[in-house]
């Protein structure tokens, strides 16, 4: 069935060259983000309502973005209606019907509300939907002590739903004791007790859960109370969270992450030890490898190949999705059955869609590939290292990736981001489907990484820039406490960092960039380049 599936893709090709999208062309396109990108398109086009209504079913995922649109091209009340509902700000809900409120009056567009109207409100809708009220009751009160008086359900939704800065000016109190004991029984504690410690400013929250039984909550919910005992010098009860936590993590990266600090406060050889086996390459295994003196295991660097072309056309998304599934469909008996079918797509172009379907975390065979390296092989070591550390997080190097969030390609540019950097540097005649292609990817990941080293001087910064954007690193890293000195830095600020996605997307980053570097003979650690974790003005470039 996989052969067959690979002879059909020899034949059949998809035309992207057309810049008008028409019904026809999403028939035979399987359900994918990809295909979401694609339905995006067709609604920015002048289309009629029931084309537009033809593509509902269709949708992989229905996010925001995608519903307004089919909203704008579709004549329909109740879609008008609910994304009315959905854009209203917090005082336009005055006097707007309950089903309106409930669709769109959230707990943080409910906390821009005068106490006085969101408890009318909440009077409005309390027969329709009595525990919206409740929670829009509560945050009517602004009181702490209201708070610790209610179910946990509503406590801790409301408490992580609410938004910081009303957290911090009503919620920023002890938890008394008696309460905390029923809260520690609740599972969801672990979802507030993340908020309470990832925010700077809840100091006497922090202080109330230094020390509390936490063998039901998550192993992130367990490393973060090690991580608040160790802000109130607490050595001693942040070595028993963190031994919890490794106990209970289920990903090997928080495994590693929890024996790390470990061996940071006991400085004993055995955590090291421990990290070496880890399934996972990041850089807490990486510092116990360069610290015991041990290569990391499990480092594959590709396929060999005669083959310069692949089998398909590797920059049509819709090839490698009909790849992937009909690949899946296959159950193969072994592993080597599996890599020989997948070894059929094999060629210089393709081997990372190799790694992609045989990949397996059990095996521990972490794949650090350098596809289509004749478009870097111009470029300084450094920047081939960055963009390689870069892109196998992005994308593992599929050139036709496309993201929840529609980002394109290799190098994973959001549209408008590839559309800006086409602009300014003369891409004539750009179309998205230029970010398939690896040669412009990496030519425009080249581009963008001039400019965030123009301020950026760390690969961490600028992974946490290319993640996030460089407005959120310079105003919510740089720019406030952390990687300043201190007893534990950098390891805290790297664990504190606000935007989980980017926390761990830089620290992952940072790893895959140190294999690079010394796989093209730069002479690098994580060591050396955590101990020039310095904010911007003491950096040297790395």
């Amino acid at each position: 069935m996989f052969k067959s599936a690979i002879l059909l893709l020899l034949f059949w090709s998809i035309s992207l060259s057309s810049k008008t999208l028409t019904l026809d062309f999403f028939k035979d396109k399987p359900r994918s983000f990809i295909k979401d990108f694609y339905i995006s398109q067709f609604l920015d086009q002048d289309i009629k309502p029931k084309e537009a209504k033809a593509l509902i079913g269709d949708v992989h995922n229905m996010n925001y973005r995608l519903f307004y649109k089919f909203v704008d091209k579709i004549d329909d009340f109740s879609f008008t209606r609910t994304k009315y509902c959905l854009q209203l700000k917090g005082v336009q809900f005055k006097g707007k019907s309950v089903d309106c409120i409930a669709i769109g009056l959230s707990s943080y567009k409910a906390t821009k509300l005068k106490p006085q109207t969101l408890t009318q409100i909440a009077d409005q809708i309390q027969n329709n939907y009595p525990d919206i009220a409740k929670r829009y009751k509560l945050i009517a009160k602004q009181s702490f002590s209201a708070l610790m008086k209610m179910e946990n359900r509503v406590l801790i939704s409301t408490f992580t739903s609410v938004g910081s800065k009303f957290r911090q000016t009503y919620y920023n109190h002890p938890i008394p004791s008696k309460k905390l004991n029923t809260l520690i029984q609740d599972r969801s504690f672990s979802t507030m007790v993340v908020k309470i410690i990832r925010d700077p400013k809840l100091t006497k929250l922090q202080k109330s859960i230094l020390k509390l039984d936490s063998s039901k909550l998550s192993a992130e919910a367990n490393f973060l109370l090690a991580l608040n005992a160790l802000k109130q010098k607490r050595e001693d009860i942040a070595i028993w969270y963190l031994k919890l936590s490794e106990k209970k993590a289920q990903k090997a990266s928080d495994r590693s992450k929890a024996l790390f600090w470990q061996y940071l406060l006991n400085k004993d050889n055995k955590y090291l030890t421990k990290l070496t086996e880890s399934k996972d390459i990041n850089i807490y295994s990486l510092y116990a490898y360069e610290t015991l003196g041990i290569a990391p295991k499990g480092i594959k660097l590709g396929f060999e190949s005669n083959n310069t072309k692949a089998p398909f056309n590797i920059k049509d998304p819709f090839a490698w999705v009909q790849l992937k599934k009909a690949f899946k469909k296959n159950k193969y008996n072994s592993y080597d059955a599996k890599k020989v079918a997948a070894m059929t797509l094999n060629s210089k172009e393709s081997e990372a869609h190799v790694a992609k379907l045989i990949y397996s975390f059990k095996r521990e065979e972490h794949y650090f590939l350098k596809p289509h390296f004749q478009y870097l092989s111009s470029l300084k070591p450094e920047r081939i290292a960055l963009i390689l550390a870069i892109a196998r997080q992005e994308s593992h190097f599929i050139p036709t990736s496309v993201s929840y969030s529609y980002a394109l390609g290799m190098m994973q540019f959001m549209p408008y981001v590839a559309r800006d950097i086409a602009a300014k540097n003369g891409f004539e005649d750009f179309r998205y489907e230029d970010m398939f292609d690896p040669k412009i990817a990496y030519n425009f990941a080249d581009i963008h990484l001039n400019f965030l080293e123009k301020s950026l001087y760390h690969p961490l910064f600028i992974a946490y820039a290319y993640n996030a954007g460089i407005g959120f690193t310079k105003r919510s890293i740089l720019k406030k406490e952390y990687f300043k000195e201190g007893k534990y830095e950098p390891f805290l600020s790297l664990e504190m960092i606000p935007n989980q996605q980017a926390r761990h997307y830089g620290k992952k980053v940072l790893a895959n960039y140190v294999i690079y570097a010394q796989l093209l003979g730069i002479k690098t650690t994580v060591k050396t380049l955590l101990d020039t974790l310095k904010p911007p003005h003491h950096m040297h470039r790395f």
